[in-house]
């Protein structure tokens, strides 16, 4: 299989190529194609350029376009909304015009910040068809690409996961284990509750996904879930830092630009009931990439 990767550069681009490239051709699109992987031939385009991407998608001619490039800073698009819709809504249009030209399938990567996150009566989370009602603007324009997607084509997938966490970009797990690690005391919040996910799973799912052939949309994470507070405490618990450190916060105390769900759980439940297993629990994968993380950070 052919595949395109647009936004090859960024942490998941990246680690959906270390995955893939071992059975399909893979073939990159970035906005910056500078950091290059090596064997992998990257084409430079931004998917906010309609002529720009058309031709290069079109000319490649891939079997599948998957789409990771997004602006994903939350506050940054709460600020600046026309670029948030511009990259979020009008780029997955964009691409998907291009993949109209030979039906081309695509797989999108949106975001559990579709949903309101208000479902704590439940204790279980958001389903692939449950209502959504995002309550920042990150999350509004994802639902737009989402929206473009599904009604400029017949064969997609769109792939919801959170909290993504892996090599190669600072992320939440990267940032609680080395101020931990340095005695730093950090805050975290009791009241934002989702599935991290490491991109190393996702990236072996979405390979799953997309030799299936089964088009629709998917919520795909680790398993379980946990409050970001949780979380910090099941970092210092790895690597044997003072649980004191950790200062429970609310969302209102960090004084953010961009109202975060509460309780925004994804389930798997259509990925189940296509015939798919579960992700590794999100404890066991947090505590093997940091032991990676530490190995390599401590070499000696």
């Amino acid at each position: 299989m052919k595949v395109l990767i647009v936004g090859i550069n960024g942490m998941l681009g990246k680690e959906l190529t270390n995955v893939l490239a071992k059975k399909h051709e893979v073939i990159g699109i970035d906005s910056n194609p500078a950091a290059s992987i090596p064997g992998i031939d990257i084409q430079k385009a931004d998917i906010c350029d309609q002529k720009s991407i058309y031709e290069k998608i079109t000319k490649i001619n891939p079997d599948i376009v998957i789409l990771t490039a997004a602006l994903t800073d939350v506050d940054l698009c709460e600020t600046e909304q026309d670029l948030a819709y511009k990259v979020n809504a009008l780029g997955p249009r964009n691409v998907a015009l291009a993949c109209q030209r030979f039906d081309t399938q695509m797989l999108y990567i949106s975001t559990d910040y579709v949903f309101p996150g208000d479902n704590k009566k439940d204790k279980e989370g958001y389903k692939e068809f449950d209502k959504t009602g995002p309550v920042s603007y990150y999350g509004k324009s994802k639902l737009y690409g989402e929206w473009f997607v599904k009604n400029l084509l017949n064969k997609f997938y769109i792939v919801r996961t959170a909290w993504l966490f892996g090599k190669d970009r600072m992320n939440f797990i990267d940032g609680n284990a080395q101020a931990l690690q340095k005695g730093q005391k950090i805050r975290s919040c009791t009241d934002m509750i989702g599935c991290p996910t490491n991109v190393l799973d996702l990236s072996i799912a979405i390979e799953q996904l997309i030799e299936s052939g089964l088009y629709g949309i998917y919520h795909v994470t680790n398993s379980g879930f946990a409050s970001r507070y949780e979380i910090s405490v099941k970092i210092a618990d790895i690597i044997g830092s003072q649980k004191s450190l950790i200062e429970k916060v609310i969302q209102k105390d960090l004084k953010l630009k961009a109202l975060r769900p509460e309780f925004c759980p994804l389930i798997g439940y259509n990925w189940k009931m296509s015939g798919f297993k579960p992700l590794r629990s999100w404890q066991d994968s947090v505590e093997d990439y940091l032991r990676k993380y530490l190995n390599s950070s401590n070499p000696n």
